[in-house]
């Protein structure tokens, strides 16, 4: 078995697209969300932010809006680029407006949280 094809460090570096499902009927749509993977640099640096900042607490009381924040942060920051998203029009790609969307829709957040989550997205194509 040639373990490069499930190299899953350099596929979440690249980033995979997701595409988004209807919210009622499941069906993909033509938006698209391109996510960097749970391998890659930028979710790693999340994590250690998130350590080092909840290391430093010393409150020793957990904190849910500040996890909640956190994961909203890590979500945005995974988020390397979309097409097709509008809201009221069509939705110029920036970090104001991935935050103002998974705001206001819960349900893509869902689907992204499952898809960034899923190291089989990130894996070169040749290992299924």
């Amino acid at each position: 078995m040639d373990l490069s094809n499930f190299d899953t460090v350099k596929g979440s570096d690249e980033g995979a697209v997701m595409y988004v499902r209807h919210p009622v009927t499941n069906e993909k749509t033509d938006a698209w969300i391109k996510l960097a993977g749970p391998d890659s640099k930028i979710a790693k640096q999340r994590r250690a932010e998130i350590r080092r900042r909840f290391r430093n607490d010393k409150s020793g009381e957990l904190d849910f809006d500040a996890l909640e924040e956190e994961a909203m942060q890590t979500r945005i920051s995974v988020t390397l680029d979309w097409g097709g998203i509008e809201l009221d029009g069509k939705l110029a790609f920036n970090k104001t407006n991935v935050k103002k969307v998974y705001q206001q829709f819960p349900w893509l957040v869902e689907q992204v949280d499952k898809f960034q989550g899923d190291r089989v997205n990130f894996m070169n194509t040749s290992s299924e």
